[in-house]
């Protein structure tokens, strides 16, 4: 089991990188007026991040997933920090904060993702690969809750 938890964790790790490295770049493209947006043929990036949906007051959505990543990245280097301290207590309201920001990023997404399909008619291949990984990250953190949740028992790591 602890090999499996190591597992997931190197992979929750792995995909809050990607993810920031996603939105780090679609915020650098939304900043600097899409200049340079490489879309991969499929579907019609500059459309979706040049629509009326693609900014909350000003601010780019690409920016505020960038903050849900960076914050992702924090929580889980963070909590594989302290998985290795007697403090375990930090632990419990660490994994319910990852559930918490992945859960609100991957409902936003769909969101954004039916704006997409129905509303912009325009997919952003980049968009759906944020969305995919802050799901997966929302499905990959929910053992972490029964974990937390559970009798205070930790598991061996």
């Amino acid at each position: 089991m602890g090999a499996l938890l190591a597992r997931r964790r190197d992979a929750l790790l792995a995909l809050a990188v990607a993810g920031t490295g996603v939105a780090a770049y679609l915020s650098w493209v939304a900043i600097n007026d899409q200049e340079g947006l490489v879309c991969t043929g499929v579907g019609d990036c500059h459309t979706v991040q040049s629509s009326e949906f693609a900014e909350i007051g000003g601010v780019p959505i690409a920016v505020l997933g960038l903050g849900m990543y960076v914050t992702l990245l924090a929580l889980v280097v963070a909590r594989r920090f302290w998985s290795r301290t007697a403090d375990a207590g930090i632990d419990r309201p660490m994994a319910s904060a990852t559930f918490g920001v992945a859960l609100s990023g991957a409902l936003y997404s769909g969101y954004l993702t039916y704006l997409e399909l129905f509303e912009i008619e325009a997919i952003c291949a980049w968009c759906v690969t944020s969305a995919v990984i802050v799901t997966l990250i929302t499905l990959l953190s929910v053992p972490d809750l029964r974990v937390a949740g559970g009798s205070g028992a930790r598991p061996t790591v």
